[in-house]
């Protein structure tokens, strides 16, 4: 992830640690550790809610690394693998070992 990225998760994953009703005191702990955020671009990034944010980001790294990424994905129901090296599918049980 890039840092603004990066910095758009930690305030989503604070911001869920301390919950809504949060003391002002409480906030402002977490602002002065860098752990929430103001700037009006790592809060646009969450806007559309953290799983739209994950879904873009990991779109985001598939696309500029697509020749680093490898996906291992079940010749038989196209569905992905537990791990890269993965022989056998949690989905259907599709065993391609050697």
């Amino acid at each position: 992830m890039i840092e603004k990225e990066k910095r758009a998760q930690r305030h989503h994953f604070s911001t869920v640690k301390i919950g809504d009703e949060a003391s002002e005191a409480r906030q402002r702990v977490y602002q002065k550790m860098f752990w929430l955020s103001n700037d009006p671009e790592i809060l646009a990034l969450l806007d559309g809610g953290y799983e739209r944010f994950e879904i873009h980001t990991a779109s985001r790294i598939l696309s500029e690394h697509e020749d680093e990424v490898f996906l291992n994905h079940c010749p038989k129901c196209g569905r992905l693998a537990r791990t890269p090296k993965a022989k056998q599918c949690r989905y259907c049980g599709n065993d391609w070992h050697g």
